[in-house]
């Protein structure tokens, strides 16, 4: 049984959580602050975590950094902090996905299970991307049906693709791909990354202009959704 913990300081979200995800068919752990989080953590090591940023004894961004100290457990912030600053921290200290509270219940499963789905991707060297298989191991770019040529990506389209498809549901910062494709003196006002993520998008989605598989989190990042096996 897949298990969340919960990590939250208001009872009555903790107890509406822990009412879903049970009727979902999933497990559940509780934990109201940061020091009972990272304990619950070493003692029994969920497969997801839903994390409160205003926790009364540490803020969360601390605990997700000593999580991804040593744990790559799924993290899915759900915080009232809605400023895209406050975003960004905390998926540039390691958290998997943001989500703004008040939330809707189906969106917020949605993103557990695309978070989720992470774990398998992990140890898989081929995923499925519109309607092209992406060998990441090979650099190959093959049509799905096996009918067709290979489609061609240049080496800058090939490192964007690949710092996605490493979490892909995951939501990752303009500020990490930048600097995973030029470096620690990336321009964060540079333009470049849009124009790449638009050729890719035109190499790699049916219906560029409303795409499917790379996902534009506005201000913030990109998202790679996999196509369903």
């Amino acid at each position: 049984m897949t298990t969340v913990l919960v990590v939250d300081d208001a009872p009555q979200i903790v107890r509406t959580l822990a009412l879903n995800l049970r009727a979902r068919g999933y497990g559940t752990a509780t934990a109201t602050t940061g020091r009972q989080a990272l304990a619950e953590v070493g003692r029994n090591m969920p497969d997801a975590i839903f994390l409160d940023l205003g926790l009364p004894d540490m803020d969360g961004r601390s605990v997700i950094t000593s999580l991804r100290a040593w744990t790559d457990v799924p993290i899915i912030v759900l915080s009232g902090r809605s400023e895209e600053t406050q975003k960004i921290a905390a998926l540039d200290a390691g958290a998997d996905d943001y989500v703004t509270k008040p939330f809707d219940i189906e969106e917020l499963f949605a993103r557990l299970r695309a978070v989720s789905r992470r774990q398998v991707t992990d140890r898989r060297s081929v995923i499925p991307v519109g309607g092209w298989l992406i060998d990441l191991t090979r650099h190959r770019v093959q049509p799905a049906t096996g009918v067709g040529p290979d489609q061609h990506l240049t080496r800058t389209e090939w490192t964007i693709l690949e710092v996605l498809a490493a979490s892909p549901g995951r939501l990752v910062t303009r500020a990490q791909l930048l600097r995973a494709v030029w470096g620690s003196d990336f321009d964060p006002e540079t333009s470049s990354l849009r124009l790449y993520v638009a050729q890719l998008r035109h190499k790699l989605e049916s219906s560029p202009d409303r795409p499917s598989a790379i996902l534009t989190e506005p201000g913030i990042g990109y998202r790679l959704v996999l196509t369903e096996d």
